[in-house]
């Protein structure tokens, strides 16, 4: 028998929770954020789950392909640009939308023969990691990049001229966003900003915390997944996850039973030491399949249907768990470490992890399975 653990794609629950986040801001266009292989769920799934999103965000040309081979002919952006001013041959033929956030991209934008599809312009809004800044520009300075701008303006394909993003670097926190779109409409001004040009602010978290912020376009990525952008939620986020589906479960089964005596150790190290009798369960995953090391002694684990505790050190390539509450366990008895009973919300904060960390880190090893959309 192979290797029983398993992560098992729900298409159908990635449509449900793009249907939910439309409700969030109906009056505007939609990227689905399919950046890192869809957070983990497989390009392919993905394109399929978020059907009738508007356009898709990703990040690499590679991705851009793949969209494009599985039958996706609507927009697509890629978030960061391009890599090499050679990539925008590449652009041009697959139809991409790009970010452009440095003065190096603008300047192969500008010098590039053929035609761009469309072109958004990054503002640095306060996150201070990629963009624009004006605000902090010489005159001088500033007089090259909005002249170029004008350039660009003539070069792409789109009827709405340039477009215009910034990203939010902490919207759950009380006026998070106070700032920086206020710093982003200044620049807007000082970069020559055409009415009529199409902007895109809102992350997740901006979605729900910051509506107002909700333009011509929003960029949900983990909500979407149906997982928190942080491991404490406020309280309009806890609400809108209410709504939403698990997208992946990761299980596996139990492989090995051991029974041992009060005061003995189970796993490397001495971190759990027994205090009475007990059935402990082996279970096939570990933290080279994803399962973070890190999960902390006591954290929850779905044993044949009942939530059991787990114990020990989280090795390479296998768990220990306590069976008290599941005495009829037995060698083949399924496992949940995430999913429907057990949310990876759960499990982040169980391990001091995020759930962008947790989708993105299960490895190559673990079989995958999709339950696709009816």
């Amino acid at each position: 028998m192979s290797r029983p653990a398993t992560l098992t794609i729900l298409q159908k629950n990635l449509t449900q929770n793009l249907i939910q986040v439309r409700n969030l801001s109906e009056k505007s266009r939609i990227w689905a954020c399919v950046k890192a292989g869809g957070y983990g769920h497989g390009i392919d799934s993905a394109i399929r789950g978020f059907s009738h999103a508007d356009g898709l965000a990703l990040l690499e040309i590679e991705e851009a392909y793949e969209a494009r081979h599985l039958g996706w002919n609507k927009p697509l952006l890629l978030l960061e640009g391009v890599f090499h001013e050679r990539e925008l041959c590449e652009a041009e033929n697959l139809k991409l939308e790009l970010v452009i956030h440095n003065e190096e991209q603008l300047n192969w934008c500008v010098n590039f023969k053929g035609q761009l599809t469309g072109v958004w312009v990054k503002i640095n809004s306060g996150m201070n990691r990629l963009g624009f800044n004006p605000l902090c520009m010489s005159n001088d300075e500033l007089k090259k990049i909005t002249d170029n701008l004008n350039k660009l303006r003539n070069k792409v394909l789109n009827k709405n001229g340039l477009r215009w993003l910034t990203h939010f670097s902490h919207a759950d926190q009380p006026n998070g966003c106070l700032a920086p779109s206020r710093a982003f409409k200044k620049s807007l001004s000082m970069l020559n900003y055409l009415s009529g040009e199409l902007q895109s602010l809102s992350n997740s978290s901006a979605l729900v915390c910051s509506p107002e912020n909700n333009s011509d376009w929003v960029r949900p990525g983990i909500l979407l997944y149906g997982a928190a952008p942080s491991n404490n939620p406020n309280t309009q986020l806890k609400n809108v996850l209410d709504s939403l589906l698990p997208t992946q479960l990761l299980t596996t089964e139990i492989v090995g039973i051991q029974n041992i005596k009060k005061d003995e150790y189970v796993g490397y190290g001495t971190s759990f030491k027994s205090d009475r009798a007990i059935r402990v369960g082996v279970a096939a995953i570990g933290y080279a399949d994803g399962y973070p090391r890190s999960v902390r002694n006591g954290s929850n684990i779905l044993v044949g249907g009942k939530k059991c505790k787990l114990i020990g050190v989280v090795s390479m390539d296998l768990i220990t768990i306590d069976l008290t509450n599941c005495p009829e366990a037995t060698i083949g008895t399924s496992v949940e470490c995430w999913g429907e009973t057990i949310s990876i919300s759960e499990i982040a904060l169980a391990s001091d992890r995020l759930c962008y960390e947790l989708f993105t880190g299960v490895t190559a090893r673990v079989r995958r399975t999709i339950i696709a959309t009816e």
